[in-house]
Formats: C-alpha cells, structure tokens, sequence
C-alpha cells in the first residue's frame, strides 16, 4: 500500500526516470553505443595484455564477464550475450589496427610499457 501513495505522492518524478531509462535503452537499442565500445576497446585491450595471442575465447569470455559488471543492471537486461559477442569482434577489429599503428599500445600490450606514477618526494628536514 506504500508503494502506491508512493508512486502517486511522486508520480512526476518516477515518470521522468522512467522516460530517461527508455531513452538509455532506445538509444542503446538504436546504435547510440559509443561509451559501451570505448569500454570494450579498453577490455580487449587489457584482456590481450594479459592472455596474451591464441587464448581468443578465454579474452572473449573475460571480456564479457567484465562488461557485464561494469554495466549497470538496466542496460544488462537488454544485451544478450550474442550482441556483446558481435559488438566485441566489431571492436576487436578496430582494435587491432590500433595496435598495430599505436606504439605505445604495442609496448602495453606487451607488458614492456612503464606504467609508473612517479610521487613527488617530500623534502626532508634538515636534522642537527
């Protein structure tokens, strides 16, 4: 019964969320998948970091494991895991022209990139 003097308390609000989460599945839906490849190209970077050449459905498989925690759950109901596999091998494809054209791609991949953070030492005080 709450629930109810809920919605009908806030009827506008929730009519605004719900018109925005139509929207986010319209747009998904429709192609509007921009955010969601640049998110796999970073996966499918790290997963061939870390997997390395010849491992292509263990990366497949992590890289939907990723993408399915990092989506939230709204959007996760209307991906299948067919259209994630062909959205994947889409990005792959692009991917790996980067790879190849990107040095510094190629030396992260590889592992032999230096990926420090240098921190500024504090300066020490004089002791006397």
């Amino acid at each position: 019964m709450q629930i109810f003097n809920f919605l009908a308390a806030n009827w506008d609000s929730v009519a605004v969320v719900m018109a925005f989460i139509g929207l986010c599945i319209y747009l998904v839906k429709k192609g509007k998948t921009d955010v969601l490849k640049q998110i796999l190209f970073a996966l499918v970077t790290e997963a061939e970091r870390q997997y390395g050449s010849g491992t292509g459905v263990l990366k497949k498989a992590t890289v939907i494991t990723w993408i399915y925690e990092r989506l939230p759950l709204i959007i996760r109901i209307f991906f299948t895991e067919k259209q994630l596999e062909t959205m994947i091998e889409s990005v792959l494809a692009e991917a790996k022209s980067k790879w190849a054209d990107n040095e510094s791609l190629k030396l992260y991949i590889e592992g032999t990139a230096a990926a420090t953070v240098e921190v500024a030492e504090e300066p020490q005080a004089a002791t006397e």
